[in-house]
């Protein structure tokens, strides 16, 4: 700009008229073809408004430059028209170009074709032609990083522009060529034979890309992971992608994690199976956008956890946050791999592309940035102080996750086993030599007014009687009514009218689940429910009050909602 004036046609034609000869004296004996019409400095329009005069006025001193640097009618050189972005405002405006020029349509770079030729203008003699994007500079979000096109996304709106005459000229806008292997292939193929392929046999061109990079035996498993990685990837790009994408409180940021770990989990079982001369491949095609994209799912989902927790006040926030900084860790641990490590660094610097850490797409940010967490300062000191609500007629909690305890007279104290049980964990008094007199655990909810009873249900571990009293107990309170005495195991024996009815399915199953039916006070805001073991050895999992919401399962349900202030 400082060496040859602004990039305006208007005021600057003689500089910009040079531009356009030298560019054809370099293309005039080549197979190129010319773009003609003119775009705004650094993308942008030209004017805020559609100067349609101007650019007619470019196009034609565009053809009389082609013509007299090649001495030949302009029409002897290939052109097109790129009608990007603003540009469809001009032909929309009434402008056109020559017979003889392709009038080149586009997808809104996130591969939906913007605009298609009605059947007046597919008349046009110099035809139509289609500029699709698997790789994007832009707003929103860049998107440059891992392929993220869906293949049935690509086949349907390919199928959709050829119907529509569009068959003159398609260009794929790649970005980095290694990560786009698959989208490349499949939009070559589809430009070859457009029509091969219907909705009904498309994932025959996956299965045959497979085949030839793995051979015909591991070609299916790794057609169905390149298939559903492209499908997961295609929701939405890792630089979009952050906490709030997906619901945490419903369980979708759980599902769509998930699912990412199981389809690794596949990937790399497969991995592990293939010959060795496969396995470069399959990292570069399959493998690595699997792990990598799993990962960055698993980073973001652990941050929404860990401020959700830290809201709440419950210090599991600061385990959040350290798997957060784990998987920020291991993103750059798979880059290394991929550029260090797999083939010997054959492909060493294709994966330095930043994609953690945008807020807009043009962010200057210098390297890839860990998200944000909160951590809770002395964990230890902040026990207890849950407070759950109910939801669709159950309460499900953990047995951790108490609001207050009250530790026995002795000198055992209340112990949280951590992963024990089926869930999170377990709370009994140790040691379980000492008298457990005067211990207990309290547990607050708030329920509807409407209910006046609530099943109780009280997970506890497998223990036997192992003081041979004839079963151990444990009592259930609820609103400082009178206290209901259990004994959860006195028939858990191998007696003979126990020991294929009860004893092997209960200690296969490795818990106890017993429930007791009380009545709830009327007219108080919260409820307490007080669960006190009579015996050591106890181990207490998990507590549901059931007012008609309860539905069997293994897992005992998800735990409810809960609200936390830290002693």
């Amino acid at each position: 700009r400082k060496e040859y004036g602004a990039w305006n046609y208007d005021t600057n034609q003689e500089v910009i008229d040079r531009f356009f000869v030298e560019g054809i004296e370099r293309a005039k004996n080549t197979e190129d073809i010319v773009t003609i019409g003119m775009r705004g400095d650094g993308d942008e329009a030209m004017s805020a408004e559609a100067d349609v005069k101007l650019l007619k006025k470019i196009i034609d001193n565009q053809r009389k430059i082609i013509s007299k640097v090649t001495h030949k009618k302009a029409s002897a050189t290939p052109q097109v028209w790129a009608l990007y972005k603003e540009v469809l405002e001009y032909y929309e405006k009434g402008l056109r170009a020559p017979d003889d020029v392709i009038y080149l349509l586009c997808d809104d770079n996130w591969g939906n074709v913007r605009r298609l030729p009605n059947a007046e203008e597919r008349k046009h003699p110099g035809g139509w032609g289609m500029y699709y994007h698997v790789d994007y500079v832009g707003a929103p979000r860049n998107s440059k990083w891992l392929n993220v096109t869906p293949i049935q996304n690509m086949w349907e709106q390919l199928s959709l522009t050829y119907k529509y005459g569009v068959d003159k000229l398609w260009i794929l806008n790649v970005g980095d060529l290694k990560p786009m292997e698959y989208p490349i292939t499949l939009f070559m193929d589809m430009a070859w034979r457009p029509e091969k392929y219907s909705a009904h046999n498309l994932l025959e061109h996956t299965l045959e890309f497979c085949r030839q990079q793995f051979g015909e035996a591991q070609a299916p498993e790794a057609a169905r992971i390149l298939n559903l990685y492209s499908k997961y990837n295609g929701r939405v790009t890792a630089e979009m992608l952050d906490r709030r994408t997906y619901n945490l409180s419903s369980g979708e940021w759980r599902k769509v994690a998930d699912e990412y770990v199981r389809l690794e989990a596949e990937a790399m079982r497969q991995y592990m199976t293939l010959e060795p001369q496969y396995r470069d491949a399959y990292k570069q095609l399959i493998l690595f956008p699997v792990q990598a994209m799993s990962n960055i799912y698993e980073m973001y989902y652990a941050q929404a956890m860990n401020l959700k927790l830290f809201e709440e006040g419950n210090p599991e926030a600061n385990e959040w946050a350290d798997k957060v900084e784990r998987c920020f860790n291991r993103d750059a641990e798979l880059m290394r791999d991929y550029n260090e490590v797999m083939a010997d660094g054959k492909w060493n610097g294709m994966m330095t592309q930043k994609h953690i850490g945008y807020r807009s797409w043009n962010d200057n940010f210098r390297a890839d940035t860990m998200p944000m967490v909160k951590r809770i300062d002395n964990p230890d000191d902040c026990k207890g102080d849950y407070v759950f609500t109910s939801s669709n007629g159950v309460v499900s909690m953990e047995a951790e996750h108490y609001y207050s305890l009250t530790e026995p007279t002795s000198d055992a104290r209340w112990t949280v086993i951590p992963y024990m049980g089926r869930t999170l964990s377990g709370m009994s008094v140790m040691p379980p030599t000492e008298p457990v007199d005067g211990a207990s655990l309290t547990y607050r909810m708030t329920l509807p007014d409407t209910v006046t009873y609530v099943t109780v249900r009280v997970v506890v571990k497998s223990t036997l009687d192992f003081l041979d009293k004839g079963g151990l107990c444990y009592t259930v309170a609820l609103d400082g009514g009178d206290a209901q005495s259990i004994n959860f195991n006195s028939n858990l024996n191998e007696k003979p009218e126990n020991i294929y009815s009860v004893f092997y399915p209960t200690v296969a199953g490795r818990v106890v689940e017993k429930s007791v039916t009380l009545p709830v006070k009327k007219g108080t805001k919260y409820h307490d429910l007080v669960v006190a073991p009579s015996d050591p050895g106890i181990v207490f999992e998990k507590i549901v009050v059931d007012f008609g919401g309860y539905t069997p399962s293994f897992l005992f349900m998800d735990e409810s909602s809960c609200s936390r202030n830290s002693k």
